[in-house]
């Protein structure tokens, strides 16, 4: 099938559909939720979007290659993944997009890396930014806030960042999960202890991948600090890394100064403690909703910080 360049030429849709309010509202959402993906035009359409003749719960999407066909009555930014995942589309890969990509760690279990990078995301997401988290921490997987029906697994994704795949956003959209609740976008295992065994030649795929990712505004990416070279190049490759202290300990130091010296960009948030440097975040409640004001406000000041695009804060 030949590829279509989604971002250099975008994918030129036709829809027509015999329910033309069904037909309406889709294409408003694909125009506002396409993420620049699309062009709706009649005109030389790359594929084309009709109705299934023999099954009115079906659409069919064809182009000069194929014709496939997927379920109606799902989400439209279901939709959207299934047209995505159904036509060979080339991500531009030339340079980093906008996307900022946010490596969350710490250098020990239970230090609230988890409940800061998700309460993150869904600030982001509730200040009007597109946001996909991502549990990289096998550890963490029960403790995701983002819930959606028949979750599908990270797992996939990973294999093909393994099988050397130069490019795996294509089934990040195939794969990804999202809580409308929260309108945060979600990948994470459904399985505990799940383990990403990324090494370093997929970690690249990864990190790259994610970086050339034009349909996020943010992508948070929850994981553990481990001593393996592939989490330092993802780590040395994102935006900005969010280290989390929670102990003031000679560890954290360490840990700070060796990735600091690794030429790592790194905000350094205080959970529960207070430093001279840093940002402090002040205890939160269980449950991310009803966390008091002044975790908010710790919150819009890592937002700051991301936003404002300076250099470590120690």
């Amino acid at each position: 099938m030949p590829v279509i360049g989604a971002y250099m030429n975008r994918i030129r849709l036709h829809i027509k559909l015999s329910d033309k309010e069904f037909e309406r509202r889709l294409a408003e959402y694909i125009k506002l939720n396409g993420l620049n993906i699309f062009i709706l035009t009649d005109v030389k359409p790359d594929a084309t979007l009709t109705d299934h003749l023999q099954n009115p719960n079906e659409l069919v999407l064809e182009n000069i290659e194929k014709k496939m066909s997927f379920g109606k009555y799902q989400s439209a930014d279901r939709i959207i993944s299934s047209i995505i995942e159904n036509l060979d589309v080339s991500f531009n890969m030339n340079s980093k997009s906008n996307c900022k990509t946010v490596f969350a760690t710490s250098a020990h279990g239970g230090a609230g890396k988890t409940f800061i990078s998700q309460a993150l995301s869904i600030y982001l997401a509730r200040s009007g930014r597109k946001v996909m988290y991502v549990n990289l921490d096998g550890l963490c997987v029960n403790d995701s806030v983002f819930k959606c029906n028949e979750e599908k697994d990270i797992s996939l994704v990973t294999y093909y960042a393994k099988k050397g795949v130069e490019n795996i956003n294509k089934y990040i959209e195939g794969y990804k999960n999202y809580d409308t609740a929260k309108n945060v976008y979600f990948l994470k295992s459904i399985y505990p202890s799940f383990d990403p065994s990324l090494d370093t030649e997929s970690a690249e795929i990864f990190i790259r991948s994610l970086n050339t990712n034009e349909l996020y505004d943010y992508i948070v990416l929850d994981c553990s600090l481990l001593p393996f070279s592939q989490y330092f190049q993802m780590m040395k490759n994102s935006y900005k890394t969010l280290f989390i202290k929670c102990r003031g300990s000679e560890r954290e130091d360490e840990a700070v100064t060796f990735m600091q010296n690794g030429g790592i960009d790194i905000l350094c948030l205080c959970n529960m403690i207070r430093y001279t440097e840093g940002i402090y975040i002040p205890k939160a409640e269980e449950e991310i909703i009803y966390n008091p004001t002044s975790f908010y406000d710790a919150i819009e000041q890592i937002v700051y910080e991301l936003e404002k695009n300076h250099g470590n804060c120690l």
